[in-house]
């Protein structure tokens, strides 16, 4: 039914006058009649009684008066839904994370986040790395917090965060005795790392940066969660790497010390298609970035080498 002839209708009805209904119409007083002439021959009803002194209202039309008030209502509620939808205002957002980027940020955006557009749905899978970026090429999901580095010109990567990692270890361990350590300091020792399948990169750096200090691990334990490591680590059967503040459990036995000289750093990015992202995706990203731009761990200021995980 069209949207015009109705608030026509709805005018005349309301001011049972032909010149300020033409006049609140913004059309002319026959173009009026005709609108109202084409409403009532596609409804086969007479609406209004007319003549040149009067103008009332049938009792279909009044009737129909109700109804035709609360189609307009719902067309302009459509139409403002449909606007706040493509503005990214109402609506799910569908957002990948790796479990750390899940522990580390999250809590911080999505609170931020729901405070700005309350509307919005957003629908949290948990995933890789790799994953994620499949799941942004199919459409699966709006944005990723991943680790970069990430190889695909089809999508943006914002680096939301940079923690530096500690080593956690045993009290009973001898390095436990020393403030700070230096990566020299773990020649011989166990490492307990997050399986490389879950962070490649974080994995092979870590590796890499031993071989440039002149050694390489005794030995390797690979075991996933961030907790698993501090209890591993406890336990005194090796060392471990976590994100520096965030990561640090309360585990009796355990403690933790920085690395002194070359830091690795864990980093939290935000992943978006470059071309035609949602709208809400890119609030998310702008409401994170702001959510975290004063989340930088104020303990190790020297530069450092980044590493990231899946």
């Amino acid at each position: 039914m069209d949207r015009r002839r109705l608030e026509c209708f709805v005018a005349l009805a309301e001011e049972l006058h032909f010149g300020r209904a033409a006049r609140r119409s913004g059309i002319s007083q026959p173009g009026l009649s005709q609108q109202l002439r084409q409403l009532e021959e596609q409804m086969q009803v007479q609406l209004l009684h007319r003549s040149k002194r009067q103008v009332s209202m049938t009792r279909a039309g009044e009737v129909f008066l109700g109804e035709a008030r609360k189609i307009l209502r719902s067309m302009a509620t459509a139409v403002e839904l449909t606007r706040q939808t493509d503005d990214g205002l109402i609506g799910t957002l569908r957002v990948g994370t790796t479990p750390s980027a899940l522990f580390i940020t999250m809590p911080e955006i999505l609170l931020r986040f729901h405070a700005v557009l309350p509307q919005v749905h957003v629908d949290v899978q948990q995933m890789t790395t790799d994953e994620q970026v499949v799941a942004l090429r199919s459409g699966d999901i709006h944005v990723g917090l991943l680790h970069p580095p990430i190889d695909d010109g089809a999508l943006r990567c914002d680096v939301l965060a940079e923690l530096p990692f500690k080593v956690v270890l045993s009290e009973a361990n001898p390095l436990a005795k020393k403030p700070s350590l230096t990566l020299a300091d773990l020649a011989g020792e166990t490492f307990i790392l997050f399986p490389r399948g879950v962070g490649p990169h974080v994995h092979d750096h870590l590796i890499a940066l031993c071989h440039n200090a002149g050694f390489s691990p005794r030995k390797i334990i690979e075991i996933s969660p961030a907790q698993s490591i501090v209890a591993m680590a406890a336990c005194n059967l090796g060392i471990g790497f976590v994100a520096a503040q965030v990561q640090h459990y309360d585990r009796a036995f355990a403690t933790y010390r920085t690395l002194d000289s070359v830091t690795p750093r864990l980093r939290v990015a935000a992943a978006y298609p470059s071309q035609d992202a949602a709208p809400m995706a890119q609030q998310f990203v702008a409401i994170g970035a702001a959510a975290l731009a004063t989340y930088r761990p104020q303990e190790d200021k020297k530069p450092a080498e980044s590493a990231s995980t899946n």
